[in-house]
């Protein structure tokens, strides 16, 4: 599943918009994470990687040198984390362990991870299926704010309905009630 030309200027619309919030990124190196839902194949989970490292390293010379954390979103609680770098994105190589794990995952637990443990990055992007929901809308909404909802970059992959990765790619920033389910 690759970007088309608009799904490309929506991403570097989105990435201009998020680095340009009044006080989030003045200059020096860039520390950012991207988050990829395990209910995405490992394909796709690849295109996806290679597709935005060269999106973002043809956008500005900033992502030449940025600290990425990549994490895996296997489940409520469970994110594996780990620490790389655009080129190893653009490889495939931060996902040689990769599993892919269909479960239907609360947002709000994930939002308080990054929150936690990722407010020094400037820019966040979550990698979904949309096959997620959100149980407690105010422990949603506290984790959200007051800087992860600038600085989060949704990207939802939508299959075809088949098990094969073709479909539509939706850009949203922040999380917006349109596309997530509540219980």
């Amino acid at each position: 599943m690759a970007f088309c030309a608009v799904e490309r200027m929506q991403i570097k619309n989105a990435v201009e918009m998020v680095l340009h919030v009044t006080g989030n990124y003045q200059g020096g190196i860039l520390e950012m994470a991207a988050v990829f839902d395990c209910n995405l194949s490992g394909d796709c989970v690849r295109r996806v990687g290679k597709d935005t490292a060269e999106l973002l390293k043809s956008h500005s010379g900033i992502f030449r040198n940025v600290r990425l954390n990549t994490i895996c979103w296997k489940g409520d609680g469970n994110l594996e984390k780990e620490v790389s770098s655009i080129p190893l994105l653009q490889m495939g190589r931060c996902f040689d362990g990769y599993r892919r794990r269909k479960e239907n995952k609360r947002l709000e637990l994930l939002a308080g991870e990054l929150k936690k443990f990722y407010a020094r990055s400037k820019l966040i992007f979550l990698f979904t299926d949309g096959n997620c929901h959100v149980g407690d809308e105010g422990i949603f909404n506290e984790n959200m704010h007051p800087f992860l909802h600038r600085k989060l970059i949704v990207v939802r992959l939508e299959s075809d309905g088949q098990d094969t990765d073709e479909g539509q790619i939706t850009v949203h920033m922040g999380l917006e009630k349109e596309w997530m389910g509540t219980v």
